[in-house]
């Protein structure tokens, strides 16, 4: 039944190709008529399921207080502080413009800040400074010196040494509104250089959360336009040099555009909302879906080089008239036939195991992952399905060359076996012994990420970030809803007391740069009600003089500026707020973890609690999705042994294939620990979207070897000279391709995509090494007990 079926199908290529080529192309057309359809997200919620636990106390606490979206101008001035006439103007200018961005909902500078005074045993709360441009030199001092010496203030929006300040825009974005973001910093853009035009000596840089949004979808349309078409020419120098058929390459082309339109298309059509990690598909879908397209046309040509010397020989080439022709269709046409018979199985099984490995990120806990891993299984499909009928078609339909060069490869590669046929034994021990070296290095990668390294400094928010951090504040934010035991609790002297303690307790550690707290605002009313005397810097000793103070100050303050912002409306919970320098995730959750248990051991009043804010929610995010992708990469793997054993139809071989699958991963993972030692959100996914990969080699050698053992009863030495011999050129072909593809990833903007590139890249070169020079003798030993003839094919 199967050999009915393969011959239909064989027969339909042959007879139909113009038919098929057409339909493939009408189906490609339908399909990339959805593209209008797909939508750019920039919204960091993309990122997370709806049920994460650490995005919903996130949005709670979002609820409890405001929303944590913000933009943020940072002006300073080399070389000089921004305490004179003309630095001020510019703050307070700015901090009035501010208001007008779209979704802004408050606005906070040393401008507007409210400063606290006592006249007559009374609160008097008054803006900082106005009309900037009058202020003479000893009102700008007194500014100075109240500014430098505010604890709210200093490391939040103002720097120690007063060069840096901030004008921080806190923006009330829609949840549902993928481009707020990107409106909101188009807006401030404008405004940014209209004031970088009238003060041109002062620096107006902007960074906050809006900004990085923007920035991620920037970097994906930057990506687009640039990596899609240097991988497309990549691809094809490659394939030129080493097929050197116009024709061949014209059709991977096509077939390949065909997919790539095809894929995008279809996840327009089901409402796919893109993000910046689908930048790098393109390029894993480019790398991908010529693999089985070479080893189709090497057999081709190879098939078809055959038929040509054949003719030659019997001396049917001696006219170009009819008979000419119909030798070279029916040449053509048994070349296709042929090579599809060769390739069906390894291509189907290849397809497979790649759409296994990349459909394992659906067990990633962040849906941006996921759709990556669904769009390129979906790619893989329409590649199976191209290469296996718009390919061959193509391939009849375009002009073929007459003459043929008589190919090297297979002299090349015969020699390259017998040489490792020779050192099988020096191989098998060197190759180990690297792969036992890499494997001791492996757990040398700490499972860490940081947003702060998503991009390169050619965007201006990264190298805002790596100037500013720890001077203005610390680029980390670590959030707490402190929850009190009673009504009213946040007015309990011993509640802020324990809440005091734990801000000293946070101040004191590590790379910690900043603590805001409700305490700082009671701090300072208690101090400024008792004439300024530093002793009474402290929180108040009753419940009644508490609660008066911020009656009295929240009476004072100017509509936009209240203290929603730090304690919720119900009085019992405060808010406080620790910025951290810039550091990996495993270090914010340390430190949380820290704190969660200092609060358990060191209050009764609060109750303990983790931390959230951004920083840490993707900290979360990080070390979740590390953990479910280690269980996928399980499944894939288990899955991938399982198939292999079926396919290969022997527990031996099935059991041998393993090794060439899982030595490169290991490898790279090991030789990355000893370079780089850190694994992010992003290589976590490299493992299990490798296995899918790299095991491509490993079916097509294995699978020439036990056609070469079984079908035409070699040895395992002429075996493995036969599997060389036809399909070492495609794994070279194809790896070189690949590898070439992913490295193209290295010249993005994105470090996420660098890092996937380089890794995917080093995986796969290990996995041709491996496949060239460790299974090779693997086999030889495992078969050693066949009896020996010595010939060689």
């Amino acid at each position: 039944m199967k050999k009915i079926l393969m011959e239909r199908y064989l027969q339909l290529i042959v007879t139909w190709p113009k038919t098929l080529v057409v339909g493939m192309l009408l189906f490609t057309l339908i399909l990339a008529m959805g593209m209008g359809r797909l939508s750019i997200s920039n919204d960091f919620r993309v990122y997370f399921s709806k049920d994460n636990p650490q995005l919903q106390a996130f949005e709670h606490f979002e609820d409890s207080y405001n929303r944590s979206n913000n933009l943020t101008f940072v002006i300073s001035k080399k070389d000089d502080n921004i305490f004179n006439r003309k630095g001020l103007t510019l703050i307070e200018s700015l901090t009035e413009e501010a208001w007008i961005l779209p979704f802004a909902d408050r606005v906070n500078s040393i401008s507007n800040f409210q400063h606290v005074s006592a006249s007559d045993d009374e609160i008097v709360v008054e803006t900082l400074f106005e009309q900037a441009d009058q202020l003479t030199k000893n009102q700008i001092d007194n500014i100075k010196d109240i500014v430098l010496s505010e604890k709210q203030l200093v490391h939040r929006l103002i720097s120690p040494d007063g060069s840096i300040s901030a004008v921080y825009v806190n923006l009330d974005l829609p949840r549902k509104d993928n481009n707020a973001s990107i409106r909101v910093t188009e807006a401030a853009e404008v405004i940014q250089r209209k004031y970088i035009a009238l003060y041109p000596e002062y620096m107006i840089e902007m960074g906050g959360s809006a900004t990085f949004n923007t920035t991620l979808a920037r970097a994906l349309i930057i990506d687009l336009k640039t990596l899609i078409p240097l991988s497309y020419l990549i691809i094809m120098i490659g394939l030129l040099l080493f097929l050197r058929k116009f024709s061949g390459t014209l059709a991977v082309f096509t077939m390949i555009s065909a997919c790539m339109v095809g894929t995008f298309g279809f996840f327009g059509w089901i409402n796919q909302t893109l993000t910046p990690i689908s930048s790098f598909v393109p390029s894993i879908l480019l790398s991908i879906m010529i693999a089985d397209s070479v080893h189709i046309l090497v057999s081709y040509y190879h098939e078809l080089n055959k038929s040509h010397e054949l003719n030659k020989s019997h001396e049917l080439n001696q006219s170009y008239g009819l008979n000419h022709k119909i030798n070279q269709a029916m040449a053509r046409g048994n070349a296709i036939k042929t090579s599809l018979k060769i390739n069906f199985q390894p291509v189907l099984i290849t397809s497979v195991t790649t759409m296994i490995g990349f459909l394992s990120l659906n067990f990633s806990d962040s849906p941006p992952y996921r759709v990556m891993g669904n769009m390129v299984a979906f790619g893989v499909v329409l590649a199976l399905l191209f290469s296996l009928v718009l390919l061959p078609a193509l391939i009849l339909l375009l002009p073929t060359r007459k003459k043929f060069k008589k190919s090297t490869h297979e002299r090349v590669f015969t020699s390259l076996a017998d040489w490792i046929i020779v050192k099988k034994k020096s191989l098998f021990f060197i190759i180990s012994g690297i792969t036992f070296v890499f494997l001791y290095s492996v757990p040398d990668n700490r499972m860490s990420d940081n947003w702060a390294n998503y991009f390169d400094d050619s965007f201006p928010l990264i190298k805002l970030v790596n100037r500013v951090d720890g001077k203005l504040s610390g680029i980390n934010i670590l959030e707490y809803s402190l929850e009190s035991k009673s009504a009213d609790g946040i007015h309990d002297p011993e509640y802020l007391k324990q809440l005091d303690k734990f801000v000293n307790w946070y101040q004191s550690q590590h790379k910690v740069v900043h603590v805001n707290a409700y305490t700082d605002i009671l701090k300072n009313l208690n101090q400024v009600m008792h004439n300024d005397e530093p002793s009474w810097y402290r929180t108040p000793g009753t419940s009644e003089l508490a609660a008066q103070y911020l009656l009295f100050y929240e009476l004072s303050l100017p509509r936009g500026l209240g203290l929603d912002n730090i304690i919720d409306m119900t009085r019992t919970r405060s808010r406080m707020t620790v910025s951290v320098l810039k550091t990996g995730s495993d270090d914010l959750l340390q430190l949380d973890q820290k704190a969660h248990q200092w609060l358990a051991e060191n209050t009764t009043l609060i109750v303990p609690t983790e931390g959230t804010g951004l920083g840490l929610v993707f900290a979360h995010l990080a070390g979740r999705n590390i953990k479910s992708l280690l269980v996928g990469t399980f499944i894939a793997l288990l899955l991938i042994s399982l198939m292999l054993l079926l396919v290969l139809r022997s527990f031996k071989y099935g059991f041998i294939s393993l090794i060439p699958n899982l030595v490169p991963v290991i490898m790279a993972y090991g030789l990355w620990g000893l370079l780089f030692g850190y694994i992010d959100i992003g290589l976590s996914i490299v493992a299990v979207t490798a296995l899918g990969i790299v095991v491509d080699d490993t079916i097509h050698f294995l699978h020439k070897y036990l056609y070469a053992r079984k079908s035409l009863k070699l040895e395992a030495d002429d075996a493995i000279r036969y599997s060389f011999k036809t399909v070492g050129i495609a794994l070279v072909t194809t790896t070189v391709v690949l590898v070439s593809g992913f490295m193209v990833l290295v010249l993005s903007h994105n470090n996420t995509s660098k890092s996937i590139g380089l890794l995917m890249a080093i995986t796969l070169t290990f996995a041709i090494l491996v496949d060239f020079f460790l299974l090779p003798p693997i086999l030889s030993y495992l078969d050693r007990k066949q009896k020996k003839t010595g010939s060689k094919t």
